[in-house]
């Protein structure tokens, strides 16, 4: 198998395209593909947020997984979200898009990204994920996410992976990298703990914190989907990934003005991401239907000032 290490870069949090008849837009995911590839380090599909991967169908996902790899064709590594209600409901789920890649006969790098606290307890997180890491070839990214812990409303639920099991389940060879939200204060403390793992990653997963204090391996992007090349930019400057006639080009005002943009476009965006971010891509040709899994307002006939901002910019 290629080199499975985590990439360091932008990671796209891809929205998923879909029909007005509850299944994937394929045709819409080519189009958002073909705008995000040239610009990303991965791409996550299914995620919990934009990819809205908590309402998704089996059936949705094994498509979605079935047309990225085909499309992708092993350019870049993918990122593919499988938590479930469950250990059981994971367990399952891999397995049957393990069927998905061994059918396509799929080379490239894929890496399962597992929100564990979603389904389990911090308490013998490290030997579950030792029996789950022997079931597939692919390796793991951890994802932790408190806001997505506190949907579940359970009171007695740890939002958060404790940092003294982040260290253990960083030794485990198969687990590759972590996604973080949460506390600055948080993060601070799980870099400490993860020094002693060479080449292991650590994403931020919030941009705003990124744009302020861009200290890890890179970024999961929400706004990605509809300006990728300026966050491509932004990330790989904040990592020292630019080359040399880029980094001619892009000097600090530079660097400035497109932070300044895209802190703009953020505004607009995190009042609602999916639904807003969709129908920006909807105004913009890219999808056919802004339409999402979740109960979220409806869509004007009328441009959202994001597809104003964006053609003002000429990032369209």
């Amino acid at each position: 198998m290629k080199n499975n290490k985590a990439p360091k870069g932008m990671i796209v949090d891809l929205v998923t395209p879909m029909s007005d008849k509850g299944v994937l837009d394929i045709k819409g995911l080519d189009s958002l593909l073909t705008r995000v590839l040239p610009y990303a380090s991965g791409i996550l599909l299914s995620g919990p947020n934009m990819g809205e991967g908590r309402a998704l169908g089996e059936s949705v996902k094994i498509e979605l997984l079935k047309n990225a790899l085909s499309f992708v064709q092993e350019r870049i590594p993918l990122f593919f979200w499988i938590t479930g209600e469950r250990s059981e409901d994971v367990e399952g789920l891999l397995v049957r898009l393990e069927d998905v890649l061994n059918s396509s006969n799929y080379k490239g790098r894929l890496f399962w990204i597992d929100s564990p606290l979603y389904y389990h307890s911090n308490r013998d997180l490290v030997s579950h994920y030792e029996g789950l890491v022997s079931k597939t070839r692919h390796p793991f990214i951890l994802y932790n996410d408190p806001d997505l812990i506190k949907s579940l409303n359970e009171s007695l639920k740890r939002n958060n992976i404790r940092t003294n099991i982040i260290e253990d389940l960083s030794k485990i060879n198969n687990i590759r990298a972590l996604i973080f939200k949460g506390s600055l204060a948080r993060a601070h403390n799980y870099q400490k703990a993860l020094a002693g793992r060479a080449g292991f990653r650590a994403y931020d997963g919030d941009e705003g914190r990124f744009l302020e204090h861009p200290s890890m391996n890179g970024l999961l992007s929400i706004g990605a989907n509809i300006a990728p090349r300026l966050w491509s930019m932004v990330t790989r400057a904040s990592l020292g990934l630019l080359q040399e006639d880029e980094r001619r080009q892009y000097n600090l005002n530079k660097m400035w003005e497109t932070g300044a943009l895209l802190k703009d476009l953020m505004k607009i965006y995190n009042q609602n991401p999916v639904w807003i971010i969709k129908s920006a891509l909807f105004d913009l040709d890219v999808i056919d239907d802004p339409i999402c899994t979740g109960a979220i307002g409806p869509v004007g006939k009328e441009k959202s000032p994001l597809t104003e901002l964006l053609l003002e910019h000429n990032i369209g």
